[in-house]
């Protein structure tokens, strides 16, 4: 199992990070669940920012909630959409039971989200290209899917970090400006 220390061995989280801590059990009460560990462990040690220049990890923290407000808007945003076509939606949305609650946004649109069925630090992540609507479930943590995608152990079809070059940037993180 891979965990925040590993993370932090191969990407250096920031000596301050920015929104990095707040109310946990205020984030968690807004969705109405609890939240992983790892993603926890994410937010404090990194903050808000981008690993690689195009991921995005949602803190809860800050000026915005990015978390909340991506979780409120995913059912409403996706619901017509899913009416019409529900043999593209193969999961449900958060705040349905075992619904997706997205925790990272990719600069190419795509969404990193976790299967939320079963206890949270159990939850699977699914990368979900809403684009294409491609989904690709990972039956690892937050924490376990960046060390891999970013170590190049792990690949997603919902999008793509190589360059034109077909070669993996080396990994960093990038914390927001104040």
């Amino acid at each position: 199992m891979t965990t925040i220390d590993d993370l932090i061995r191969l990407v250096e989280p920031p000596a301050h990070p920015v929104h990095g801590s707040g109310d946990w059990a205020e984030a968690e009460a807004a969705l109405g669940l609890g939240l992983p560990a790892d993603f926890k462990a994410l937010v404090e040690r990194y903050g808000f920012g981008q690993f690689v220049g195009f991921i995005s990890p949602l803190t809860p923290f800050g000026g915005r909630n990015l978390l909340v407000e991506q979780a409120q808007g995913l059912l409403d945003g996706e619901r017509s959409f899913r009416r019409r076509n529900p043999e593209k939606c193969p999961y449900p949305f958060h705040p349905e039971p075992g619904g997706l609650l997205p925790w990272a946004g990719v600069d190419s649109g795509a969404r990193l989200c976790w299967l939320t069925d079963g206890e949270p630090d159990s939850w699977t992540v699914v990368a979900w290209s809403p684009r294409s609507w491609y989904y690709e479930a990972h039956d690892v943590g937050a924490v376990g899917f960046l060390h891999g995608l970013l170590s190049g152990r792990t690949t997603t079809e919902a999008f793509s970090l190589e360059d034109e070059d077909e070669q993996l940037p080396p990994p960093f993180f990038e914390p927001a400006r104040r």
